[in-house]
């Protein structure tokens, strides 16, 4: 995990602005980038500026970046556990209300999912960015050895929430993490130890409790309390509004929490997943969560990424092999590697 910093030579402004003032109406928040799959003929351009807008809001909308026919499959993979699925947490009402559905496990009961949202490569290249370690410097007797720890999946989730449902609490995704920060003036890679995706199944407005998102929050003193509220503060706020086959992408540091559901008859349908860093724990237990056989029909970057590939160097090995070959015996030992 990376440390707690503080990066020094913040002026009085940047002060003010990151810490003591979070929520002040005379300081403006950053702009969530509205981008469109459509006006980027080339992928890295697209990267480009999600990458941007996540490092100075924390958040970025994709819009248009799944098609009609994966939305409808994905929803007739996941739609019977939605139905068979009863309230998601039974402890925590004030926090995951009773008209609110949960189903996990999504790498195993929906292959559409898996390639689709667990497996985006756009996704990918994201968590790549903000989640990659690297070891430099490693010392084994007079040789000097890098070693790369790729980014790992955390959470799989499906969101159903019914109308009725009350706004969620603020909240930072990361905090499981325990992680604790330091203002900071700007972005610096390192800092991040999740990274949430988002991708509407219905659409999601404001009436039916489109996520409310803190933009500039992943920068402040993580003492520092949230808003206090939207009505009370609403120039600090946005939210994530999408339609169907939309995405939302946010940083785990950001202050953010469900809307109200205030409809009659509208679901506001979300599927999500969530990627750390390759040597931390994941959140959702994927070697437990998982129909094992159903994991060996994914493709094997998928597997890696769901935890089944070793964290470099050395992390998470069974019979001192990469756990990749217990899920797949015929792979070549090139193929495997620990450092």
């Amino acid at each position: 995990m990376a440390p707690a910093l503080i990066y020094d030579g913040f002026s009085d402004s940047i002060e003010n602005i990151v810490t003591k003032r979070p929520t002040s109406k005379c300081i403006p928040s950053p702009k969530i980038a509205d981008l469109h799959c459509s006006n980027y003929p080339r992928e890295n351009e697209l990267i480009d500026d999600i990458v941007r807008s996540l490092k100075l809001s924390g958040g970025c909308l994709i819009r248009g970046m799944y098609s009609p026919a994966t939305l409808n499959a994905m929803e007739n993979e996941i739609r019977p556990y939605i139905k068979a699925t009863h309230k998601a947490d039974t402890n925590r009402d004030e926090f995951v209300p009773s008209s609110t559905k949960m189903v996990t496990g999504l790498l195993s009961k929906s292959r559409t999912y898996a390639i689709s949202v667990a497996g985006n490569k756009t996704w990918h290249r994201i968590c790549d960015h903000f989640l990659t370690s690297r070891l430099t410097n490693s010392w084994h007797g007079d040789e000097a050895r890098t070693s790369v720890s790729s980014p790992q999946l955390s959470t799989t989730v499906t969101f159903s929430v019914g109308p009725g449902t009350q706004a969620q609490g603020l909240h930072r995704d990361d905090d499981i993490y325990h992680t604790q920060h330091g203002a900071a003036s700007a972005h610096h890679l390192g800092r991040d130890t999740m990274l949430c995706l988002f991708v509407a199944g219905k659409p999601c407005t404001k009436e039916n409790g489109a996520t409310r998102v803190v933009p500039g929050s992943h920068l402040w003193d993580y003492r520092t309390e949230p808003p206090p509220s939207y009505t009370a503060s609403p120039e600090k706020f946005s939210h994530a509004e999408m339609m169907p086959g939309d995405a939302f992408l946010m940083l785990g540091g950001v202050y953010h929490g469900a809307g109200a559901n205030t409809t009659v008859d509208e679901e506001r349908l979300v599927y999500a997943a969530f990627a750390t860093r390759g040597y931390l724990r994941q959140e959702e237990n994927q070697y437990l969560a998982n129909d094992l056989d159903k994991i060996r029909e994914l493709p094997l970057d998928i597997q890696r990424f769901a935890g089944f590939g070793a964290s470099k160097p050395y992390m998470g090995w069974v019979n001192m092999e990469e756990p990749i070959k217990m899920l797949n015996p015929d792979i070549a030992d090139e193929e495997t590697e620990f450092w």
